[in-house]
C-alpha cells in the first residue's frame, strides 16, 4: 500500500501521521485542536510553521494560535460580545486586550472516529462534540474534521459542523496555518485575486467599508510589508499562492470560505494564510455570518498543495 497511517502519543493527546510512502510526503494531525502541525515534503523540513508539543500543549495562544481551528468565530469579536435572538452573550474564553480572539474550540480534544488508506490517499476523521460550556456560546454543536493526504503533495481538509441546539445558531469557521518556504517571508511572492479589501479600524475590526485592492493580482514580493488584512476572494479564481524560487504553496478554498486573511508575524519566518467563512466580528457586523439551522450540517472545504520544480 503506497499510503500509511501512524498514530502515536504526544503529551496527553495523539498525533496522526498520514504518509505517502512513494514520495516521502507526510502530514501530522494532532487530536488536540484537530490541527495540521507538520507537513513534510520528501521527508525534509516542515512546510508548516507548527508547535512544539513535546512537553504538552504549552502556551498555544501566545505562540500565535499556530494552525488553529477557529470556531465558532475567527479573528476578533468586539468586546467579546454579540446579540442573538434578543439576548446579549459575552464570550468567556481567550481575550487579546478587550476583544475575544479566535473562538473557543482551538484546544478541543477530538476523538479519532475513523481512518482510511488506499492506493491514492490516506485520511483520518476526527470528531468533537461541544456541549455549550462557555456561557458566551451555550449552543451545543459538533465538529467533524476530515484530513486527507493525496498524491502530488495535496491536502484536503473538510469541516462538517452540525447544530444540536433547538434553534438556529450563529457560526463562523476558519483555519490559521502558518506556511514557510525557508528564510524570511520578505522574499516570498504572494498572488491572489479579490473582489475587495476590508477596511480595519485601529483594533483590527472591520469598519464595513470595502475598497478596491489589486496589490497582489499579478503577484508581488512581500519585501518588508506587514500584513494583518482581509479580502473577499474572487470565486472565479479563488487560490492564494506563495512562491519562493522553485517552491510554491497553493491554498484553494473549495466550499464556503469566501474570505482570506493574511498575517505576517513579527519573526517573518512564515505567513499565515487563513481561509475564513465570514469577516472578523461577523457576529456583530453580519458580514458573511451563517446561521446553522437545528440539525443542519454545514460543510466547508479547503485544499493545500506544495509544488517544487
Amino acid at each position: 500500500m503506497p499510503f500509511e497511517i501512524q498514530i502515536t502519543p504526544i503529551a496527553d493527546f495523539q498525533a496522526i501521521r498520514l504518509i505517502d510512502l512513494i514520495d516521502g510526503n507526510s502530514i501530522a494531525i494532532t487530536t488536540k485542536g484537530g490541527i495540521l502541525n507538520e507537513w513534510l515534503a520528501d521527508g525534509k523540513s516542515s512546510i508548516i510553521d507548527g508547535n512544539d508539543f513535546t512537553k504538552g500543549w504549552g502556551n498555544f495562544e501566545m505562540n500565535g494560535f499556530k494552525s488553529g481551528k477557529m470556531s465558532p468565530f475567527s479573528c476578533r469579536l468586539e468586546n467579546g460580545q454579540y446579540q442573538h435572538e434578543d439576548h446579549l452573550y459575552t464570550i468567556e474564553k481567550f481575550y487579546l486586550g478587550k476583544h475575544a480572539l479566535h473562538g473557543i474550540q482551538y484546544d478541543a480534544v477530538y476523538i479519532i472516529e475513523s481512518t482510511h488508506q488506499d492506493a491514492d490517499q490516506a485520511s483520518v476523521i476526527l470528531k468533537y462534540h461541544y456541549q455549550g460550556a462557555d456561557k458566551g456560546f451555550p449552543f451545543p454543536y459538533s465538529i467533524h474534521l476530515k484530513w486527507t493526504l493525496k498524491k502530488n503533495n495535496t491536502i484536503i481538509v473538510t469541516t462538517a459542523i452540525t447544530n444540536h441546539h433547538h434553534q438556529s445558531i450563529p457560526m463562523m469557521d476558519g483555519w490559521h496555518p502558518y506556511f514557510q518556504l525557508g528564510n524570511t517571508v520578505n522574499n516570498y511572492e504572494v498572488q491572489f485575486k479579490n473582489k475587495g479589501k476590508l477596511v480595519y479600524d485601529t483594533n483590527l475590526l472591520p469598519t464595513e467599508e470595502i475598497i478596491e485592492d489589486q496589490t497582489f493580482n499579478d503577484g508581488k514580493k512581500l519585501e518588508n510589508k506587514h500584513l494583518d488584512d482581509c479580502w473577499i476572494i474572487d470565486e472565479t479564481d479563488p487560490s492564494c499562492t506563495i512562491q519562493k524560487d522553485h517552491q510554491k504553496i497553493i491554498v484553494t478554498p473549495l466550499s464556503n470560505y469566501p474570505y482570506l486573511q493574511l498575517y505576517t508575524p513579527e519573526g517573518r519566518k512564515s505567513i499565515a494564510i487563513e481561509n475564513l467563512s465570514a469577516a472578523p466580528n461577523c457576529f456583530n457586523n453580519k458580514m458573511g455570518l451563517h446561521l446553522v439551522k437545528p440539525h443542519e450540517t454545514w460543510e466547508l472545504i479547503t485544499r493545500y498543495q506544495y509544488i517544487i520544480s
